[in-house]
């Protein structure tokens, strides 16, 4: 892709806010460095990376990746052979904790595409621990780093004490003390020496080393402590050495694994990048368009990335059905250009596979490349340069695009003369139309306008302007062009009358009837959407009506099933109960007469009976009567035999069924299974029947609840949602530190009513909710 494009198109702006999301040097470099793939494998592959990012990042307890620097510049050490320092050898064992880390992290996950990347990362436990002892910071060793370090170190601890009491007595003698300049211990050349008034450096035996720059004091070493600080200086270089040493062998072990470092830093760069990619479509509130190879651009509420979410007003536009481009009119500063960017700033994010600030249903092609004239200036007098450039620049477009481009181009024609530019401009669209581009242009010019209208490849849109507020909307509306609007907007400013009439001579019968024509079309434009949208509200409305009324009917009939299980149940404990009665009179009479034959012959005969009445029961035999149509009317009160249950008349009997209801519920039953009951319990009409029905409402706030809490309210209401045959309901959680909506949405997988459930959109709430869609 052309990095003069990637710039107008303020690509770079995505790149740092991507670069911000990373964890380290390596992964914020890759981000700043990111390109558009142009293979439709590729893109796919990206794509679906970072949605496997994203639900890794939804799911784990924490992140699977940490901060780790750039070891490019230890690995070239190593491969020269130089050893490394405590410093460099620490980012050694940061990236492979950061390589152990990510391979744990994604080892169970199902995250396979990033299991690739984790797969190959590599990392020597024992050289990790025993880097993590001996290294105390960028700059030293630990005493245990080795035994000969720490015995050498202690060495010289035990001879800077012993070197530090021999001096301390030279300074506190009486004999000696007018002889020094002043009674302190100091260093000069890596010794110890007392600083002594140059008169008096005779009665002092030592070495001199230095003296002050005033010449009244020279430092001297006394004898005494000659052979303790050779000593020391003996002790330093060993441990000097001893460090070399160490060093050295863990260099060595880290040069036997440098391929294996070299792979951890790439992978750990990848695995960086993509997690940063899910991050920022979290923030964004992104979706993964459907990438395709047919030539076709749909967006749905696209919002710009770069627009405060808060702000921005989401276009919706398409390039379908045999069109091969657009042609969007409208004020200046309406939002004409901001649309030009959008478009080529989601076609280039959905090809570094990033995810999109888009609806579900975006569907973007692979481009191979992304070409742009937009230019910022809005003076209304341009120069010829200006003119000049921009046509050497769509020059360049002309030639070399192709069926795999998208062509961006803003104010096409702008800058010369109206008739010469709209030539200029239609002749350019025809052309790009041959080489079969996607093209989205903008235009003020009306023959542009009836260019796109009288063409078969080009469609209009417009950038909504409201006349009562003077304003553009920021609205994208297709299939229409848009109108200047001039003479309403001079008209609201209160220009006088008679000089919008002068003005509407001055024009052309054509033109007029033109911009009528087009506000007319806008016009029923607006209205047929605002009239598609209210048939699709009352659609869903039906449709919902429609699922809780069979929901209604379903736990009806469960109802009546169960009244009927629990009366057998009851019978049959009544009979138990009887011949475990009818047991102990036998007993007595047993006893009483011991007449065995009578005994036996009634046993049997009563557990025939009871062996009968439980199998009737099993079978559930059907209930039948002979209730006629003119035995029941509106209003009257019936017997549902199956079930026993009261039921009042709703509508009069036909086609041998009755429409009932009882309690709260409405069914239709035959006519042969409700009985009328006696005249005097007819006590209800139907304008007295209940027609209240509880509902759990549309959503659920457990916002200032704990996480045990919310868990029980959220059980209890989808239960309740459930019954009631909701489709769709809202749990409100709270953003605050994101325990509460993690512990509901990990409870929401598992839950038997839950088919579905997804973070709330701009203007729901965002991840301030959790949408759920029930079964």
């Amino acid at each position: 892709m052309d990095s003069k494009v990637l710039k107008k198109l303020e690509f770079d702006k995505i790149r740092e806010r991507l670069a911000d999301k990373t964890l380290s040097d390596p992964g914020r470099a890759a981000a700043l460095l990111l390109t558009p793939k142009t293979s439709m494998a590729a893109v796919k592959r990206l794509q679906a990376e970072t949605l496997e990012a994203e639900s890794v990042m939804m799911r784990a307890a924490s992140l699977p990746m940490c901060g780790f620097s750039d070891i490019s510049a230890e690995l070239a050490r190593l491969k020269a052979g130089a050893d490394l320092g405590c410093g460099e050898l620490l980012r050694v064992l940061g990236v492979m904790k950061a390589a152990k880390r990510a391979r744990n992290g994604l080892k169970d996950s199902s995250a396979q595409l990033l299991w690739n990347y984790a797969r190959r990362l590599q990392y020597d436990e024992r050289l990790m621990a025993e880097l993590d002892s001996a290294i105390l910071n960028e700059n030293a060793l630990a005493d245990s780093a080795s035994p000969e370090l720490q015995r050498i170190r202690r060495s010289i601890m035990r001879e800077n004490e012993g070197i530090r009491e021999k001096l301390s007595s030279i300074i506190r003698s009486p004999q000696l003390k007018e002889y020094l300049q002043d009674a302190i211990v100091t260093m000069r050349g890596g010794r110890y020496v007392v600083p002594v008034k140059q008169e008096h450096k005779r009665h002092i035996r030592g070495l001199v080393h230095d003296q002050s720059a005033s010449g009244q004091t020279v430092f001297i070493e006394p004898m005494e402590v000659v052979e303790a600080n050779n000593r020391l200086r003996e002790l330093e270089l060993a441990e000097a050495a001893e460090v070399s040493r160490i060093l050295r062998a863990f260099s060595n072990r880290c040069r036997e694994i440098q391929a294996e470092l070299a792979e951890d830093l790439e992978a750990l760069t990848a695995l960086d990048l993509i997690f940063a990619k899910a991050a920022r479509a979290s923030e964004m509130k992104a979706s993964p368009p459907e990438i395709t190879d047919e030539r076709r651009v749909i967006i749905k509420n696209g919002r710009h990335p770069l627009i405060d979410p808060n702000k921005v007003v989401p276009v919706s536009l398409s390039i379908d059905d045999g069109y091969c481009g657009l042609i969007i009119t409208g004020p200046n500063t309406g939002g004409k250009t901001v649309t030009l960017k959008l478009v080529g700033l989601l076609a280039l994010m959905a090809q570094c596979g990033l995810l999109v600030p888009a609806s579900g249903g975006t569907v973007l092609p692979v481009f191979s490349a992304v070409y742009a004239d937009i230019g910022d200036e809005q003076s209304i007098e341009q120069s010829l340069s200006t003119f000049s450039s921009h046509m050497s620049n769509i020059t360049r477009i002309v030639k070399a695009a192709n069926e795999k481009s998208l062509v961006l181009l803003d104010e096409v024609g702008a800058g010369t003369d109206p008739a010469e530019g709209a030539a200029l401009a239609m002749a350019i669209l025809e052309t790009l139309e041959q080489r079969r581009c996607i093209v989205i242009a903008t235009t003020h010019y009306s023959e542009i306008k009836a260019f796109a209208m009288a063409s078969r490849s080009y469609q209009n849109a417009c950038m909504a302007f409201s006349l009562k507020t003077l304003s553009p909307t920021y609205e994208l509306i297709m299939g229409v062009p848009g109108v200047s609007n001039a003479f309403e907007i001079s008209r609201k400013l209160g220009l006088d009358e008679s000089i919008i009439a002068r003005a509407r001579q001055h024009m052309s019968e054509e033109a007029l009837k033109f911009e009528e024509l087009i506000g007319e079309a806008q016009r029923r434009q607006e209205l047929a959407e605002k009239k598609a949208l209210q048939a699709e509200m009352d659609r869903r409305m039906a449709q919902s009506i429609r699922d809780k009324s069979d929901m209604e009917l379903k736990k009806a009939q469960e109802k009546a099933q169960k009244l009927v299980e629990r009366a057998n149940e009851k019978a049959l404990e009544i009979l138990k109960d009887a011949r475990d009665e009818a047991e102990r009179i036998i007993a007595e009479l047993k006893a009483a007469q011991g007449r065995q034959e009578e005994i036996n012959a009634a046993r049997r005969a009563l557990n025939n009976k009871i062996e009968q009445v439980s199998a009737a029961l099993r079978t559930k035999p059907a209930v039948k009567s002979d209730t006629r149509p003119e035995d029941l009317s509106v209003g009257d009160t019936g017997k549902i035999l199956t079930t026993g249950v009261t039921a009042t008349v709703l509508k009069e009997p036909r086609d041998g069924s009755v429409y009932v209801q009882a309690g709260a519920i409405k069914l239709t039953l035959p006519l042969s299974e409700v009985a009328p009951a006696d005249e005097e319990k007819k006590v209800r009409k139907l304008g007295r029947v209940a027609r209240a029905t509880i509902s759990p409402g549309m959503s659920l706030d457990v916002r200032g609840c704990t996480l045990d809490e919310a868990i029980l309210e959220t059980d209890s209401y989808l239960d309740a949602a459930f019954l009631a045959g909701l489709n769709e309901v809202v749990i409100i959680h709270g953003k605050g530190t994101g325990v509460l909506r993690a512990g509901l949405r990990d409870y929401l997988r598992t839950h038997a009513h839950v088919k579905t459930f997804r973070p709330g959109q701009f203007g729901e709430g965002e991840d301030g909710v959790t949408v759920i869609t029930l079964k």
